[in-house]
């Protein structure tokens, strides 16, 4: 298993490298080939030397890591859907995509086509994604779980003046905030009373609308059972907001990234 994993991540990292040129501005947003002289031409000798250097790196890499007492275990789920029993966990520690309309799926549109998966012909999965730029339309929104600060968000997008403000980027922002509540959901029945649990999450703007991510999620976990203890805000110079031409017309002050941590109240 371990020597797999390590195939993987060499065969990421080289072709990440060989299809730089695909990259724009924006560095989650990967072109494709739109005629047969952009692809890649590369001799099947040069790519098994690149794979193995990379696989010699990250071994190089993985010696000087620590040693571990226990073997760790991977589960591979959605975070609506957690395989764990309920009050099981003592401990959560997690970075939740952030409301910045970056598509992952897209982002990771290489690694996913290395591992079987061609976002373009399917679809599902990109859409599942937890901020993607792809609404569901079959999906039925009820909005009355969330809290005041996510609904103040919703009508602020709703009431602004820019074009689809109030059609395709309020459901791209409900769909957000929906998938939000419903993860800390998840991560509320999974956890043991007293249990402790640690966000990262970063603030950003709509147009210039601020979202106020960690407002946000503290105002989620304390619906859900959750005591705030602590919060250290790191201010970020520069965000993927610069990198997108339109936004700039915007006016937006600074952001920042928050570690908030909780601890479970609820009595189970």
């Amino acid at each position: 298993m371990e020597q797999s994993a390590l195939g993987y991540v060499a065969l990421f990292r080289v072709i990440r490298r060989l299809s730089r040129k695909f990259e724009g501005s924006n560095p989650t947003w990967v072109k494709r080939a739109r005629n047969p002289e952009d692809l890649i031409k590369i001799k099947p000798n040069e790519i098994d030397d690149a794979i193995s250097k990379e696989q010699l790196f990250v071994a190089d890499r993985l010696a000087t890591a620590p040693v571990r007492a226990k073997p760790s275990l991977l589960l591979t789920a959605s975070a609506m859907e957690i395989p764990l029993l309920d009050n099981s966990v003592d401990a959560v520690l997690t970075s939740p995509p952030y409301l910045t309309r970056i598509d992952y799926a897209v982002a990771y549109a290489r690694e996913l086509a290395i591992l079987g998966i061609d976002i373009d012909s399917d679809r599902s999965l990109r859409r599942a994604l937890m901020g993607t730029t792809l609404t569901r339309p079959t999906q039925v929104e009820t909005y009355d779980h969330l809290s005041e600060v996510s609904r103040d968000l919703l009508k602020k997008v709703a009431g602004h003046e820019s074009k689809a403000s109030s059609s395709y980027y309020l459901k791209q922002a409900r769909q957000y905030l929906c998938d939000l509540a419903r993860g800390l959901q998840e991560i509320t029945r999974v956890s043991k009373p007293g249990a402790h649990m640690m966000l990262v999450v970063q603030d950003s703007y709509y147009k210039d609308i601020p979202v106020p991510l960690a407002e946000i999620c503290i105002a989620e976990s304390r619906l859900r059972g959750w005591e705030l203890v602590g919060r250290e805000a790191f201010p970020v110079k520069r965000t993927l907001t610069a990198v997108n031409t339109p936004a700039r017309a915007y006016k937006k002050g600074e952001v920042a990234e928050t570690v908030v941590k909780f601890r479970s109240v609820r009595n189970g």
